[in-house]
């Protein structure tokens, strides 16, 4: 993206000269879209996301997958960023700054229990995310027209046999053995998709929670779908990029069933609640799994593969817990020993 163009935008949207915008390129996430802070008169900032081709975007900003569960979000009083501009002839959105520090971040910085209040203020987020946002049902938001059904998950599951197992790790798998990992990823993949379905961020881990002003703030939401509760639980507590203590998971865990059943009036069946986030866990894991092989496959992102050891350490260890998962433990160790 020619940063000129972004400054005219901008500009444009400000009431001002596109010389009195300063521009600075961040880094990216996973996607192929672009980042940008932009630095306006009187000390303001704005984040610029400038989305990937094809151009343009949409007209309607509702037909925008971002801007979509955006405005779904910020009525369910979900601490997202505000969007003040949208140009969709050049594909930019132009968002309230809500800081440089990740919660990844903070914790790498500060620590594990400094951070613990910061973790409790994202279960209370997650609760309002899930809990309020699928109680605001509406079908004009995008995210109630998707799910986790079994057709998805098997979908990620197989991606990351392709992009990991045999595209990083470059291991032949037979043709039996492929059948026998994908009629057990199928059992399992049945149980999750069998689940209550509630609003799900989809992405709900450490790099897309902002810690700002002391309060989080929630950003790379335009997958959201429905999923089971525990989905983003798993991926806010079996996060690749920080690995919590156990008793620290236990804690947060049961902060959000205090939390859940006091906003839903119900009693959670806890044991089989921490059965499920074990499976969902295992799900959600491989299919990180596979997004770091294909980061670094296909878009020569290498940088993803340190987390690895971390997403199958949680694999390996939900696995051997439950006899009943045994044969898929069995099946998938054929050709991935780091979960055995």
């Amino acid at each position: 993206m020619n940063t000129s163009t972004i400054q005219r935008s901008l500009a444009a949207s400000e009431g001002i000269s596109p010389e009195k915008v300063d521009l600075e390129s961040l880094t990216g996430d996973a996607s192929d879209r672009q980042f940008y802070r932009a630095r306006l008169p009187g000390g303001q900032t704005r984040i610029v996301m400038a989305l990937a081709p094809p151009l343009p975007a949409p007209a309607d900003p509702d037909d925008l997958p971002y801007i979509n569960i955006l405005n779904h979000l910020r009525i369910c009083r979900v601490p997202v960023p505000e969007l003040h501009h949208y140009d969709p002839a050049e594909g930019l959105l132009v968002l309230e700054d809500l800081g440089d520090t990740t919660l990844e971040e903070h914790v790498r910085r500060r620590g594990i229990i400094p951070s613990l209040s910061l973790y409790r203020k994202a279960v209370e987020e997650l609760l309002t995310l899930q809990l309020v946002g699928t109680r605001k049902r509406c079908e004009h938001c995008m995210a109630f027209r998707f799910s986790f059904d079994l057709e998805k998950l098997m979908w990620e599951l197989n991606f990351f046999l392709e992009h990991t197992v045999q595209g990083y790790f470059e291991r032949c798998v037979a043709q039996a053995d492929a059948e026998r990992i994908r009629r057990h990823f199928e059992r399992l993949c049945r149980v999750i998709a069998e689940q209550p379905k509630y609003f799900t961020h989809r992405d709900y881990h450490s790099r897309n929670l902002m810690v700002h002003n002391g309060i989080i703030g929630i950003i790379d939401f335009q997958d959201a779908r429905l999923g089971p509760l525990q989905y983003d639980l798993c991926s806010l507590l079996r996060d690749s990029y920080v690995r919590l203590p156990e008793e620290v998971v236990d804690e947060l865990i049961a902060l959000y069933l205090d939390g859940r059943d006091r906003m839903e009036g119900t009693q959670t069946d806890r044991p089989e609640f921490r059965r499920m986030f074990d499976w969902v866990s295992i799900q959600r894991n491989l299919k990180a799994a596979g997004t770091f092989g294909y980061m670094a496959v296909v878009k020569g992102k290498k940088e993803y593969l340190r987390y690895l050891p971390n997403t199958f350490g949680y694999v390996r260890e939900n696995l051997a817990q439950y006899p009943e998962l045994q044969d898929l433990r069995s099946a998938l160790g054929t050709c991935l020993p780091e979960v055995m």
